[in-house]
C-alpha cells in the first residue's frame, strides 16, 4: 500500500544536461503539462531530484501550488548526500527544492550502483502519468525510465520536441 494513489500520481525523468537557452521555455512547457495532468485529475508529482530536468520539474510544480492548491511534490532521494559533489550552486538548489516540497523520500542511506535506476523503479511503479525530457538515445536513465513506463503502461508525454 502506496501513500499516494498512483491512479492520480505523475512522475519525471529527463535528461541531466538541460541547454541553457531551452531551460526557461521548458519550464513554461512543464508548467502547460503539469497544470493539464491536473485538470486531468492528477495531484501527486514525484520528482528523482537529479540535476537539470528533474529539478526544473520540481520548480515548475512547487510554483504552481498557490493556484492548484491540492498539488504535492514528493521528492524521491536515490541516497542521502545525491547532491554533496554538486556544484554549490546546484547544491543550494536542490536543498531549497527539498527544504519546500511536500514529501521526501530516501531509499537509501549511503550510494549503490544501480540505486538511481531504483528510484526510477520506485517513482514509475507508483505513478501513472510520466512527464519526460527524452531525446530518444536508447541509453541511460532516462531512457531506461521511458522504456519501463511504455512497458507498464503509463501514459507518455515528451516534452523534448516541445521546446
Amino acid at each position: 500500500m502506496t501513500k499516494y494513489d498512483k491512479a492520480v500520481s505523475v512522475c519525471f525523468s529527463g535528461h541531466r544536461s538541460v541547454p541553457f537557452a531551452k531551460r526557461r521555455e521548458l519550464k513554461q512547457c512543464l508548467k502547460s503539462e503539469i497544470a493539464k495532468a491536473y485538470a486531468d485529475g492528477y495531484r501527486y508529482f514525484y520528482c528523482g531530484m537529479a540535476m537539470g530536468f528533474d529539478l526544473l520539474a520540481a520548480e515548475a510544480a512547487l510554483s504552481l501550488q498557490c493556484e492548484l492548491k491540492d498539488l504535492q511534490v514528493i521528492a524521491v532521494v536515490p541516497f542521502r548526500g545525491q547532491s554533496d559533489r554538486w556544484s554549490k550552486e546546484e547544491q543550494a538548489k536542490y536543498d531549497a527544492i527539498l527544504r519546500i516540497v511536500d514529501d521526501v523520500v530516501v531509499l537509501s542511506e549511503q550510494y549503490y550502483n544501480g540505486c538511481l535506476l531504483r528510484r526510477n523503479d520506485y517513482m514509475v511503479n507508483r505513478s501513472s502519468r510520466l512527464i519526460a525530457y527524452f531525446d530518444g538515445n536508447p541509453k541511460g536513465g532516462t531512457f531506461y525510465t521511458v522504456r519501463e513506463a511504455k512497458r507498464q503502461g503509463l501514459d507518455i508525454v515528451n516534452l523534448h520536441n516541445s521546446v
